[in-house]
């Protein structure tokens, strides 16, 4: 016999879910963080790190 899935009931107040009110929130103070970052050591790139790649995981 195969399980029977019950429907999950949602709220209908029009409230988002944990999550994607968290990604709206922070999805946005990344990304801005990172042009931020990377407008300011524009500069200084290449003197910090050695290298003359742009990625933000070179750290």
């Amino acid at each position: 016999m195969p399980a029977q899935l019950t429907p999950v009931e949602r709220d209908s107040e029009g409230e988002l879910p944990l999550v994607t009110r968290t990604l709206l929130i922070v999805a946005p103070a990344v990304l801005a963080a990172a042009a931020l970052r990377s407008r300011s050591s524009r500069g200084t790139s290449s003197s910090r790190t050695g290298t003359s790649g742009s990625s933000p995981f070179s750290g």
